[in-house]
């Protein structure tokens, strides 16, 4: 093993999960450093394909198997010590009577402080197989038929039960490797929409081996076409920007516009005058002064500057006409368009992303909330369909039927109101950074550093699994910069304060 707690091979797996091309992670004790590096693999892995909704059912699942695998190799270093065949049944039960007393009660750890140097190890191998990615837990202790066939007979239970108090009714024997825990891991798969055959055990004369495969589609097919054409239809009747708004849109554009014409157009309009003046004002769009008149808006932000306030201020109409409910994420929207213009100060002469940035940075989630408006009676036949009845997360709802995301229907949402094409695919790519075009890159990894900050703060996110490649393109690979930088910006942000409370 190298200095790590684990190894990978490749050691590049960004390379092989682009590549489409098999790896592994093997290690001898499940500790949290390797727990958090898997959780980092996996979000990578799923990210890739679009699938990032499966994160939580799936890494709860791997959990749970990797106790299983380790447990089941502490068990035959146990029956070793103890000079015992753990395939005679008599010894088998012998060892089993006190394995659990002399291995988990215990507090010397001797068994587990062992398993470094022994020769047991637990891989999990990542692919892609006729369309379905797979997950296998492997550790090369085989298990015996008694234990496979419980293990069985247990996953079998698990996708009949309704609900977690038929298994506890049950009688359940938690003195051997998978119990209550493994049924638990089954209905969560059940309830996500997974059918039985996502789970497979196989053993050979060396190894076992766990398998779950997730289908690249999972969705049922009538029920995605159902889900779609609703979607369709609210993205056609959500309105189109303000015509006002578009007149002096169209003014900015015209080279030949002056700053006293824009300022005097935008005058006509109090309400439109009023809200341009308070964005500019907002935490979110970072200005050195307060700004008082509309005057002094386009003079100080300048024609681009205006451009960009004019289409988040007819957003912002849009979202309150039909979307008011939602005025939450909104919020959120705001203080990550403020991250992500002070994030774009880090990037080296690249100050004239601010504009570009903070409106990305503004409209990112308006998918989800354009999908958290679909009507409650639809979302409740997804539930019943699908049998997606303990999850409340409705965006989770949409992508798993869809098969979408809403990064996605929010670029099909930019494009209806006619966005240029950069703010379009930033939209779409914000969450999946890899997937950046060299050209967009910087006001992607903005985007998706600004939101990770955000998603921390809602207890989304973390560290671990923040993109590598981000992470270095900012300078933040060390733990403590990375929450340095973050304590910064949530100090520097207010969502009431002026643009001059600002901290430079």
């Amino acid at each position: 093993m190298e200095a790590a707690d684990y190894f990978t091979k490749p050691s590049d797996y960004t390379q092989a999960i682009t590549s489409g091309d098999d790896f592994y992670i093997q290690f001898k004790k499940f500790t949290t450093d390797t727990d958090s590096h898997i959780l980092k693999i996996l979000h990578r892995y799923l990210e890739h394909y679009d699938l990032l909704f499966h994160k939580d059912t799936i890494i709860t699942i791997i959990r749970e198997m990797i106790n299983n695998a380790i447990k089941a190799n502490l068990k035959r270093l146990y029956f070793e010590k103890q000079n015992l065949d753990i395939n005679d049944m008599k010894s088998y039960r012998e060892g089993m009577d006190k394995f659990k007393d002399d291995v988990f009660q215990t507090t010397d750890n001797e068994y587990m402080n062992s398993l470094s140097t022994a020769k047991y190890v637990v891989r999990v191998n990542f692919s892609v197989r006729n369309e379905s990615l797979i997950i296998s837990i492997m550790n090369n202790a085989p298990i015996i038929e008694s234990e496979m066939n419980k293990i069985k007979a247990r996953v079998s239970k698990a996708f009949k039960y309704h609900d977690i108090s038929e298994a506890f009714a049950d009688v359940l024997d938690d003195s051997e490797g998978a119990g209550l825990g493994l049924i638990m891991a089954m209905m969560l798969l059940k309830s996500s929409g997974f059918p039985k055959e996502s789970f497979t055990i196989s053993r050979n004369e060396n190894l076992t081996s766990v398998n779950l495969s997730i289908p690249c589609n999972i969705g049922n097919t009538e029920l995605q076409f159902r889900v779609a054409e609703e979607i369709m239809k609210e993205i056609e009747e959500i309105p189109a920007l303000p015509d006002n708004i578009k007149e002096i849109r169209a003014l900015c554009r015209n080279p030949e516009s002056d700053i006293k014409s824009i300022a005097a157009s935008i005058s006509k309009d109090p309400g439109l005058t009023a809200s341009i003046i308070k964005l500019s004002n907002s935490a979110g769009y970072v200005t050195m002064n307060r700004i008082e008149t509309i005057d002094e808006a386009v003079k100080i932000i300048g024609m681009k500057g205006i451009n960009t306030l004019l289409i988040a201020t007819g957003v912002q109409k849009v979202v309150e006409s039909r979307y008011k409910r939602f005025e939450a994420i909104w919020n959120d929207s705001n203080k990550r368009a403020f991250y992500a213009q002070a994030l774009v100060k880090r990037i080296p002469a690249n100050s004239k992303l601010a504009d570009q940035v903070y409106l990305s940075a503004l409209l990112a989630d308006i998918g989800k909330i354009v999908m958290l408006s679909m009507h409650s009676d639809l979302l409740e036949k997804i539930r019943t369909i699908t049998g997606f009845k303990g999850i409340e997360d409705s965006t989770l709802l949409e992508e798993i039927s869809l098969g979408i995301s809403h990064s996605s229907l929010g670029a099909l949402i930019c494009k209806r109101w006619n966005f240029n094409e950069s703010l379009i695919k930033t939209i779409e790519l914000h969450r999946r950074p890899h997937r950046a075009p060299e050209e967009l890159k910087n006001l992607i990894y903005t985007v998706y550093l600004a939101t990770v900050f955000v998603e921390i703060e809602n207890n989304k996110s973390r560290f671990e699994i923040t993109d590598d490649g981000v992470l270095e393109f900012f300078k933040l690979t060390n733990k403590e910069d990375f929450e340095k930088l973050h304590i910064t910006l949530m100090e520097s942000y207010s969502p009431s304060a002026p643009g001059k409370n600002v901290k430079k």
